[in-house]
């Protein structure tokens, strides 16, 4: 699915969707960008609407410095969002991509969307890793490494993926976690 037809589908006002995309060009985001909806959009094959706006939303409010992250984008979701789209559903999808944990099937398919990127190629990878760097630049190195160790280890502690159109990834996912751990404790 394209950005235009998940807009069209969705329905909202130029206005909504001008500040969208203008929050998800801040000069501060490398990685949480329009690119990774466009991601999202790309493997998502059905047209849930409420799907279509948590995979827009779930990062509409992003600041590296924050914990409350997806709390505030569900609060924009409740705001932007028309009526006649289930907001406590997207609301609920956008909570849950704090922590990834899941446990029914819709779930599930749109954690396995927002984490596609940890099975890709190795090169895909590593630019996720970069830009992920990127957006917290003002971390140290010293604090940086370790506690983005720490992350990667919980994800590669358990299974990513939940879903059959993702599950294929795993053994790549964990292959580029366990890359990445690496190199972050290589350098302790």
């Amino acid at each position: 699915m394209t950005l235009d037809e998940s807009l069209a589908l969705l329905g909202l006002s130029e206005a909504i969707t001008q500040r969208w995309l203008e929050q998800l060009h801040e000069p501060h985001r490398h990685y949480h960008t329009l690119n990774h909806v466009k991601e999202m959009l790309r493997h998502y094959d059905g047209s849930s609407r409420e799907m279509i706006a948590a995979i827009w939303l779930h990062d509409i409010i992003y600041d590296p410095r924050a914990s409350d992250n997806e709390e505030r984008s569900a609060n924009q979701a409740r705001a932007d969002l028309p009526p006649d789209i289930d907001i406590d559903l997207v609301v609920r999808l956008i909570l849950d991509s704090k922590h990834h944990t899941g446990g029914d099937p819709l779930t599930d398919a749109f954690n396995d969307l927002d984490l596609g990127i940890i099975g890709s190629s190795a090169g895909s990878y590593d630019r996720y890793a970069e830009q992920i760097r990127l957006e917290y630049a003002f971390v140290p190195d010293e604090v940086y490494r370790p506690a983005r160790a720490g992350i990667l280890r919980k994800f590669n502690e358990r299974q990513i993926f939940r879903t059959t159109a993702f599950r294929h990834l795993e053994s790549q996912a964990h292959f580029n976690l366990e890359r990445e751990i690496t190199r972050l404790e290589m350098h302790d």
